[in-house]
């Protein structure tokens, strides 16, 4: 008999990779969605799909009712507001529903910055306060801390340019989604993942730079990546239409200042190590036509 498992929010990057790993590894999986039209013409039926707000307790019930495990994927996308509704008082709501309803296990997605410390910084708060809402619910947990993926490096190119926001001389382990989907399905078929917080670390460690110079050479080479200060930025946000640059500028300050000396170790030996090089993933990605 397969395991259930809920996906709280399984249509983006990372949800949705996490879903066919966990589906192809044996379990039964559910995506929740609010919008599950949305959802269906995504997923074509790849995945039973049931509509759930992380903000509303009683949608909640209905679609954590009868799970084993619950894997809780959200995004604010750089929002405050919605860091502290989705992530913060979203996930805290999924956790103790999780309790009530006898949940095995719950996972979580955070960052390779959190140390389980706030620092007064919403993107790093938000993702101590949702871990310790999990683990203060008493439900088994399982709790990821993935560095930078290089799924994220499309994004860096924007209207027609490539660009580092600030100096970035911190080095990071990128990894591949797919990687970290396994390491999230694996967290799920053994005990010894219970009740415990991974760093999901790639094999090579590089600078925001020089992942992005290897991404474009790769597949935009007419593009040549550029540093952009933060005060150039600030001075382009106050343009119209830059409201996402205006966001994203306080997201890339934090990390100018920070470095990753993170332990993998554990997830290495528990959950299996990730090999999916950048060399590896670029030639695997394909631009969107």
């Amino acid at each position: 008999m397969s395991h259930k498992v809920l996906v709280v929010g399984g249509t983006g990057m990372l949800g949705l990779p996490v879903a066919r790993q966990l589906k192809a590894d044996g379990f039964e999986v559910t995506v929740m969605s609010s919008n599950v039209d949305r959802a269906q013409a995504m997923f074509s039926g790849e995945f039973r799909l049931t509509t759930g707000d992380v903000t509303n307790i009683e949608s909640l019930k209905d679609a954590i009712d009868g799970q084993d495990f619950v894997f809780v994927n959200l995004n604010a996308s750089l929002d405050p507001d919605l860091y502290r509704r989705l992530e913060i008082d979203g996930t805290a709501n999924v956790a103790r529903v999780c309790r009530e309803m006898g949940v095995r296990r719950v996972g979580n997605i955070s960052g390779a910055s959190s140390r389980g410390k706030e620092e007064g910084i919403i993107y790093l708060d938000a993702k101590v306060k949702a871990e310790r809402a999990i683990i203060e619910s008493g439900v088994p947990y399982s709790i990821m801390r993935p560095s930078w993926f290089f799924e994220s490096l499309p994004s860096f190119i924007q209207r027609g340019r490539a660009a580092v926001l600030g100096h970035q001389p911190g080095k990071f382990a990128w990894l591949a989604a797919s990687d970290y989907a396994r390491q999230v399905s694996r967290a799920f078929q053994t005990e010894a993942a219970a009740n415990r917080c991974f760093y999901n670390l790639g094999p090579e460690k590089m600078t925001m730079m020089a992942a992005l110079t290897k991404f474009c050479r790769r597949h935009y080479p007419e593009l040549e990546p550029q540093e952009v200060s933060f005060k150039m930025a600030g001075a382009m946000a106050m343009l119209p239409g830059m409201k996402l640059l205006k966001r994203v500028i306080p997201f890339f300050e934090y990390f100018s200042t920070r470095t990753e000396e993170v332990d993998g170790s554990d997830a290495d030996r528990i959950l299996g190590p990730n090999t999916t090089t950048i060399d590896m993933w670029l030639e695997q990605y394909r631009p969107p036509a």
